[in-house]
């Protein structure tokens, strides 16, 4: 079973968008995404990026390791 977290390059891949797109909407909070540590690799769950992808809004904070 494939896993429901993607990485940016995955996520921009999925979305047919530039990683630095990606990147900046996580960063901004437009994308749900999560970080193990701060400066850590980012996940984004499916979901999130397909509600991303409507222009829906999440409905939780982004969570980033401090």
């Amino acid at each position: 079973m494939d896993s429901p977290w993607l990485t940016v390059d995955e996520a921009a891949t999925r979305s047919r968008r530039h990683n630095k797109t990606v990147l900046r909407a996580l960063r901004r909070g437009e994308l749900r995404g999560h970080q193990a540590r701060a400066n850590g690799r980012w996940l984004i769950h499916v979901e999130d990026l397909d509600l991303w992808v409507r222009g829906e809004r999440p409905t939780g904070r982004t969570k980033v390791a401090s």
